[in-house]
């Protein structure tokens, strides 16, 4: 029976829970502030806004290099000698993480590669499905897991909200006028992945309450959301009035988690704070 090692990037936001229950090996990507760059992960996620607030100006978010990826294949393979690695990536289009793997993978022999056209908590959630697919399937090949994950990560929806537009108005996401004019008609843009790319999605209007039930309720009515796949979270900062929303709506569609999930530096220095966020996987 072959063994398996699955391998993502810290922007996934593996919650630590499945990362031990499956012995996922996570990848730091890289966060600069002024002049200190640091491995995702390696501080507290409100140190990021801390230094906006400060500067006025957004930590920048860089992707693994690849001698981040030859080190931790290196590590695995002198651990497991004989297992093959399966490298579920951040989004190819948003980053350079997934080249900097592949470059990496040249000098490694069982090592096979799949973008999963994800990021964050819907990364996460491609990773959570393939690796309970390889502990349900022991015989499965490499290449029937590959084939697993290109079939998810088409059935895979991502949608989050932010609280404020400050954040992607400073990443160039959001332009001045619409910034204004958002703010001027209490609209809140949802944000999307759309082939792998983080676009705007739908805009609602009113309270932070009202737009994030009803981000919520188009979630579950608009996809046909295997329940048991469902993650939710975000940034640092939201109040625990937006969980309880968050869990009724899950409740409400028979959703088994209460588990809340935050997000890492990577993601939330582009959403901000308060930003919340779902995912979940559509039936076959």
């Amino acid at each position: 029976m072959t063994k398996y090692i699955i391998t993502t990037e810290s922007g996934s936001d593996l919650p630590k829970e499945y990362v031990d229950r499956y012995n996922v090996q996570i990848i730091p990507m890289h966060v600069t502030m002024g002049n200190d760059t640091m491995p995702d992960g390696s501080f507290e996620v409100e140190k990021a806004f801390q230094f906006y607030d400060e500067t006025g100006t957004l930590p920048k978010t860089s992707g693994t290099t690849p001698d981040d990826n030859s080190r931790k294949f290196a590590e695995i393979r002198k651990k497991y000698p004989d297992a093959h690695i399966i490298h579920i990536g951040y989004s190819a289009v948003t980053t350079v993480s997934f080249n900097a793997a592949h470059i990496a993978a040249e000098d490694f022999e069982n090592i096979h590669l799949v973008d999963a056209k994800n990021v964050t908590l819907g990364l996460s959630a491609i990773v959570i499905s393939t690796a309970q697919f390889i502990d349900e399937n022991p015989t499965v090949t490499p290449e029937e897991i590959i084939a697993y994950v290109e079939d998810v990560q088409e059935r895979t929806r991502l949608v989050f909200l932010p609280k404020t537009l400050l954040y992607l108005k400073a990443g160039g996401r959001v332009s001045n006028l619409a910034f204004h004019g958002a703010n001027l008609l209490k609209l809140q843009p949802t944000i999307i992945l759309e082939d792998g790319y983080l676009v705007s999605g739908k805009k609602y209007r009113g309270s932070f309450e009202r737009c994030l039930s009803k981000m919520l309720t188009d979630f579950f009515t608009e996809y046909d959301i295997d329940p048991a796949t469902v993650l939710v979270g975000g940034a640092p900062g939201v109040t625990d009035a937006h969980k309880e929303t968050v869990f009724k709506h899950l409740a409400d569609n028979n959703v088994p988690t209460s588990e809340w999930h935050q997000t890492g530096a990577v993601i939330s220095s582009h959403g901000g704070p308060g930003a919340i966020g779902i995912t979940g996987i559509i039936k076959k």
